[in-house]
């Protein structure tokens, strides 16, 4: 099988930097019907076959649940090819969607969605690492851009045609299309070629255990800021995330191509945020880029909180794409730059965050949905995104208005002054 497209770079990418470039966008291309149906549709298509809050909560929260064991990969994962451990996992979890195509049960979305997540906490520390070594530094950002920017072309038409699909025949079939897509699309991956030696890390080479794992982190005071501003930020977003769909498919009541709509705004955005940061990244320090990212997932649920209304769905989807492309390539782009060589551990701790995280948000929102208005949780989330956003800038805002310590020449005036 060959695939032939044509982008410049002035000639500079070699043959093989060539070759994976193209067949990760053919991967890509298939696996935007696998991203749409799963990432977007995947818990109305739940709520529709009568997922109550509780089943929603664990939905949500399942992202986050196989990140929380993601650091215990990362040693094998620097020691080894991180090209098996993203194959793998997503060869097994991609196959696994067909099972709620067959057996339309809630339970059958929440276990299934539970064991997919599991499998990807060990591909997600894998997948940035393997990046690293397939694609050169010069041009990662770009490329990686132009294979979003495919992908979301895609995904704008297919997310109004899933929605209008289950509309008219149910859920099974876009399923069931969507795990062969995704598994096909991964497939491809064999194909790749690590050409690009890994970075030295700074430091010994050795596996880390977990509690190294901190060390090494602590050790980085730029890492450590953006682990406590991702934190607040990712908490408040996924805190949200549930509220989202019980919004949508319970209060307003939102057809699934009502629903399509919306994802196509997001997947809009989501592509006009891809091509111009993956661009940006390679001319700019990423922690500039990566800010506007933490600031979308604050502005997203204040607008929910303002108003439960169709036009907030759909400008807070266009919001919510802008953000997730830039936590996508932005932190990737960050973390190569504070930790070569070290790309998996960070990651890993990144993503053991996000599962603590994310598991107790999805869990806590749904759980006092029937306590407290989901104003009061949505402008809590709000705030949470915020203090991210606070805690993120003020490095930045301190090294360009350092504050200087007064000299015992400057005491002396003062006290004579007065």
């Amino acid at each position: 099988m060959r695939f032939n497209f044509n982008f410049s770079f002035g000639g500079q990418l070699s043959p093989d930097a060539t070759r994976n470039f193209q067949l990760d966008l053919a991967a890509s291309g298939l696996f935007s019907l696998f991203n749409v149906v799963f990432n977007q549709f995947y818990i109305p298509m739940a709520i529709d076959a009568g997922a109550n809050s509780l089943q929603v909560g664990i939905l949500s929260a399942a992202p986050a649940v196989g990140l929380i064991f993601s650091p215990l990969w990362t040693g094998w994962i620097e020691q080894s090819s991180p090209k098996m451990f993203t194959i793998i996992p997503n060869l097994i979890g991609r196959a696994l969607i067909l099972l709620p195509a067959l057996f339309v049960s809630p339970w059958v979305f929440v276990v299934t969605a539970l064991i997919f997540h599991l499998l990807m906490g060990i591909q997600a520390p894998a997948y940035p690492s393997l990046m690293t070594r397939v694609f050169p530094a010069h041009y990662r950002g770009r490329l990686m851009g132009y294979v979003r920017v495919l992908m979301g072309l895609l995904m704008i038409p297919i997310a109004s045609l899933v929605g209008i699909w289950s509309d008219r025949y149910g859920s099974s079939g876009p399923l069931a299309y969507a795990a062969i897509a995704g598994v096909l699309s991964i497939l491809i991956y064999f194909g790749l070629k690590e050409t690009v030696a890994p970075a030295e890390p700074s430091g010994d080479r050795k596996r880390l255990a977990l509690r190294e794992q901190w060390q090494y982190a602590r050790q980085n005071r730029a890492l450590v800021i953006f682990l406590i501003a991702s934190s607040f930020s990712g908490f408040g977003n996924i805190l949200s995330q549930p509220l989202y769909q019980l919004i949508q498919k319970e209060r307003l009541a939102l057809s699934f191509f009502e629903i399509g709509m919306a994802r196509t705004t997001y997947f809009a955005c989501l592509l006009i945020a891809y091509f111009v940061i993956g661009i940006l990244i390679d001319k700019f320090d990423p922690e500039k880029i990566i800010v506007y990212g933490i600031a979308a997932f604050a502005v997203v649920p204040m607008l929910y909180g303002f108003s439960e209304s169709y036009p907030v769905v759909l400008i807070g989807s266009g919001i919510q794409g802008i953000g997730d492309a830039i936590w996508d390539i932005g932190i990737m782009a960050y973390v190569f730059r504070l930790a070569p060589g070290r790309e998996a551990t960070v990651f890993g701790l990144h993503l053991l965050l996000f599962g603590i995280r994310g598991t107790i948000g999805p869990l806590l929102s749904t759980g006092l949905s029937e306590t407290l208005p989901f104003s009061v949780m949505l402008f809590a989330a709000s705030i949470c995104g915020w203090v991210g956003v606070v805690i993120f800038l003020l490095p930045m805002f301190r090294s360009r208005f350092p504050i200087r310590p007064q000299s015992s020449v400057d005491i002396r005036r003062n006290h004579s002054d007065s």
